[in-house]
């Protein structure tokens, strides 16, 4: 007589198991491979955005490109300027040349730290180890924005005055956008 198996047997459904949990271990391994670069991506666009944010407020003074010049922001307390400069002009009440220079360091300062967004006394707003320098040679102007990433890979700001910018590490990573701006244009 011939006997029919009916259902699973144990060693079926072990097996089973197995290949869905060896499964689900790689998709929550590509999930957190995703979040990851997702991360590391959103850091690179705050430094991009915040290199030309300092490159448009020098366009906005051009008069006082020289006086932006730092390998500085980012390190340490930044001082509050004697004066807060919402408008541009002093026929407006706002700030002179001078004036202006020491906000938008200030406020970038502040931006770079993260102490433009805050969570209680904490600075939330930036990204780990991030670190300012312009360099101004006549109306050349390069602007070098360096943070920590997550992994280590290589040191992303070899060469040149970006590897002057910010602690040298494997995990360094760096922005730099090199323009010009002429006065009177």
């Amino acid at each position: 007589m011939k006997r029919h198996q009916e259902g699973v047997t144990l060693i079926e459904a072990l097996i089973s198991a197995l290949v869905v949990s060896v499964g689900l271990l790689g998709v929550f391994q590509l999930h957190l491979v995703a979040k990851r670069g997702s991360y590391e991506s959103f850091q690179y666009t705050q430094a991009h955005a915040l290199a030309t944010d300092i490159v448009e407020r020098m366009r906005v003074n051009p008069s006082q490109l020289s006086n932006y010049a730092s390998r500085d922001y980012g390190v340490g307390d930044s001082a509050s300027p004697a004066k807060s400069c919402v408008n541009l002009t002093t026929e407006e009440g706002g700030c002179a040349v001078s004036e202006m220079v020491q906000w938008d360091q200030h406020l970038w300062h502040q931006m770079l730290t993260g102490g433009d967004e805050m969570m209680g006394d904490r600075a939330i707003g930036g990204a780990s180890g991030m670190r300012g320098c312009v360099t101004v040679s006549d109306a050349a102007v390069e602007v070098v924005v360096t943070w920590r990433g997550m992994d280590e890979t290589v040191d992303g700001a070899v060469g040149g005055s970006a590897a002057l910018c910010g602690q040298a590490d494997a995990r360094r990573r760096s922005v730099r956008i090199a323009t010009t701006i002429v006065e009177g244009i």
